[in-house]
């Protein structure tokens, strides 16, 4: 099952976080599990709307664009064929 990373999709062995990541080096980031039955996402708008909130509470992000990962999180799906699935968005602090 490929995972999608910063824009594309690509296989699990090939997603890497350098080691210079906030998230990596201090735990500095969020994440946001939603489950998937009949190959949709239950309640999306509302767990990428907490993330967005989230993001910008926590100083991480200004602005998250939802509808941009309404649609990552919709060619995840699509592209591994998935039916029924525990998913999980991570956003970190990036690069230090």
């Amino acid at each position: 099952m490929d995972v999608f990373l910063n824009g594309r999709m690509i296989p699990p062995a090939e997603a890497r976080i350098p080691g210079d990541d906030a998230g990596f080096q201090h735990a500095i980031g969020l994440f946001e599990t939603m489950a998937a039955y009949h190959g949709k996402v239950f309640r999306l708008q509302q767990h990428l709307d907490r993330l967005a909130r989230s993001a910008r509470e926590l100083g991480l992000a200004k602005e998250i664009d939802t509808s941009a990962l309404a649609g990552a999180v919709q060619q995840t799906i699509e592209h591994n064929s998935i039916d029924r699935a525990r998913i999980r968005l991570t956003l970190t602090g990036g690069a230090m």
